[in-house]
């Protein structure tokens, strides 16, 4: 599959492939980006039904994780990269590194769930429901975005740009996806070091689940960053790009961030 790629940084240095989240597009990364880039070889697909990969739909978990494998195989110089995702982003970070471990060297996961209810297909229905129900042009107003996306305003236009491609269809059609999302078959062997990331102001359950997850992971980790929100990785790229820099360095965290079932 061929996924449009906003690609930077010099060639032959460490590559860390960034998947954005739910409702945004690769663009979503450029601060970040901005501030990994002197020193790493940045990928920053769009993800299938998003942005300028929106014709590479539908979306399906699977179906991404496998394109972002062939990019790491087709674009990192040593066949291997470090993965950053958020939010849907980062489900997909997880299906990869089941998927294809050898492929990951760290990995960064933030803000991400599993569904750990009975009757996944029910939840999936009445999710899928609830949004093609729910009409889109709300999302384009200019003070929900303020408020709920954590985008600087110089986005707010890319923003607009992406939600103008998607149907309430094809939302239902991600939102399915995602909720439906459980913890895939063999990440229990992947021994990727992942640190996965929760908002101190996120909901329990979100905190619950990265808790879960890096349980599941022999070098998994998790930590909870003090007094920030679900988007805190766009919306603070500074504290974003250095928790970043000091995982992949195998680093001392930064002191926002407490990791509390780690000695790291």
């Amino acid at each position: 599959m061929d996924l449009f790629v906003r690609e930077s940084g010099p060639v032959g240095a460490p590559a860390i492939v960034f998947l954005h989240g739910g409702r945004l597009s690769g663009w979503s990364w450029d601060p970040v980006v901005e501030r990994m880039r002197r020193r790493h070889h940045c990928l920053v697909p769009d993800l299938p039904q998003y942005g300028k990969s929106f014709q590479q739909g539908p979306f399906e978990m699977s179906r991404a994780a496998d394109a972002v494998a062939e990019l790491i195989r087709s674009r990192a110089g040593t066949g291997r990269a470090h993965v950053v995702g958020f939010s849907l982003g980062a489900q997909v970070g997880i299906q990869l590194m089941a998927n294809e471990p050898t492929l990951a060297d760290r990995a960064v996961l933030c803000g991400t769930f599993i569904n750990t209810l009975p009757g996944v297909s029910v939840t999936q229905d009445l999710l899928g429901a609830l949004t093609r129900s729910t009409p889109l042009p709300w999302l384009m107003n200019r003070q929900w975005i303020a408020r709920h996306a954590g985008l600087p305003e110089a986005q707010y236009e890319h923003y607009r740009e992406d939600v103008r491609r998607m149907t309430d269809a094809h939302t239902a059609h991600i939102v399915m996806a995602s909720a439906g999302f459980t913890v895939p078959v063999g990440l229990d062997e992947s021994e990727v070091p992942t640190l996965f990331l929760s908002g101190e102001k996120e909901r329990k359950f979100v905190r619950h689940w990265a808790a879960t997850l890096a349980q599941t992971m022999p070098n998994g980790v998790d930590g909870v960053v003090n007094r920030m929100p679900h988007d805190w990785p766009l919306s603070h790229p500074d504290l974003f790009a250095s928790t970043i820099s000091d995982w992949l360095s195998a680093a001392r965290i930064h002191p926002q961030i407490v990791l509390p079932n780690s000695t790291h």
